[in-house]
């Protein structure tokens, strides 16, 4: 390793069409890594949402799909949740409330962030690896951190 240890931040607005979305952030990623120039370190990316998380997966329309189902099964918009019924909900309201709780208990089954290994100025993917943005409520503006820490290459 040569160089001094580097931190770069980078946000990215995502404006999301569906829930579930899986959107592919690795391009992006691959982007900014080059243009900050680290040899060797790790991104961790982050999503600033609660019904919105990341995720690394394959790049299969197939298996997005299915995975999509899967999600559904386990918490439908169909389902009745408490966190929906606002004559009895007093936490964290706001002018404008989303009936979101099927989000919020898929949400719980994934992550808001992943951490990728940098090595020779690249994301240490495997063959398949991307790296996700996972919408799973309504469409809506999303916002996603991208903090690169390592050293030059």
């Amino acid at each position: 390793m040569t160089g001094q240890l580097s931190i770069y931040a980078s946000r990215l607005a995502i404006q999301s069409q569906q829930g579930p979305d899986f959107i592919d952030l690795t391009d992006f990623l691959e982007k900014q890594l080059r243009q900050c120039n680290i040899g060797e370190g790790h991104v961790l990316v982050f999503s600033r949402h609660t019904t919105a998380c990341v995720v690394i997966q394959e790049n299969e329309p197939l298996l997005l799909e299915d995975l999509r189902r899967k999600l559904h099964e386990i918490a439908s918009p169909e389902e009745k949740f408490l966190h929906d019924d606002f004559g009895i909900r007093t936490e964290n309201l706001g002018d404008t409330e989303d009936v979101n709780g099927y989000a919020h208990c898929q949400g719980l089954f994934l992550s808001q962030s992943v951490q990728v290994p940098i090595h020779d100025g690249k994301l240490a993917l495997g063959r398949w690896q991307r790296v996700f943005f996972v919408e799973l409520d309504c469409p809506r503006g999303r916002e996603v951190i991208a903090q690169f820490v390592g050293v030059s290459a």
